[in-house]
């Protein structure tokens, strides 16, 4: 009987390498190819990404540091300025105790050393010493003179404007008392308003007089 074998050998089999197992290999080395890909994509991506954040929050770290340090400048400024305020309070309370020490108070009492028995104004040596080099001696005060000899009826005061009026017994008792003021430190500008005889209530001639001046303090 003859006998046949339809089915292949292991020859056969192996004769045949490409056509069963080839296919699938390359397939999967594809595969494996675009994944590697992908993930080198993905991974280049995310260092990309990783890289602009990290820049993005070094950049927001700078700019909230300069912001800090202008808030503390601000903050230093409004302190020198407050510090400032504080100095120029103490220089104004300072001003008006000198001004109350050199005020009316000490003008009223350089009237009153000028009026005095053995008084004199408040003057500059050095322009009292030239008058007396100069031989200029009856530009100052008199060291004899009788200060009862004129007295004052009114005094007022305005913007550091004073107006004196009073009586003297004669001319020359109202040009010493405005000899003494015009050397007085604390006057200037002094005038003679306003001069004129007159009789006293005792029957005696007197010189009334009308003297203004600024006031120094």
């Amino acid at each position: 009987m003859l006998k046949i074998n339809l089915l292949p050998d292991e020859k056969g089999r192996r004769a045949q390498p490409g056509f069963g197992g080839g296919v699938p290999n390359l397939l999967l080395v594809g595969v494996i190819g675009s994944l590697v890909l992908l993930l080198s994509g993905l991974f280049l991506f995310h260092t990309a990404q990783a890289g602009e954040v990290d820049a993005i929050r070094n950049a927001n770290i700078r700019t909230q540091s300069e912001i800090d340090a202008i808030k503390g400048r601000v903050a230093d400024h409004q302190k020198i300025l407050d510090e400032l305020a504080e100095i120029h309070r103490r220089e104004e309370a300072i001003q008006q105790l000198q001004a109350a020490r050199t005020g009316p108070t000490s003008m009223l009492l350089e009237i009153s050393h000028i009026l005095s028995a053995g008084g004199a104004p408040t003057a500059d040596p050095t322009v009292v010493e030239n008058l007396r080099a100069r031989g200029l001696r009856d530009q100052l005060w008199s060291t004899t003179w009788d200060t009862k000899r004129l007295w004052l009826t009114s005094f007022d005061e305005e913007n550091r404007t004073v107006k004196i009026q009073g009586e003297g017994r004669t001319a020359d008792d109202v040009g010493e008392a405005m000899r003494r003021m015009q050397l007085s430190l604390y006057f200037q500008n002094v005038r003679l308003e306003r001069a004129a005889a007159a009789t006293a209530t005792n029957g005696l001639p007197v010189q009334q007089f009308t003297i203004s001046a600024r006031v120094r303090y």
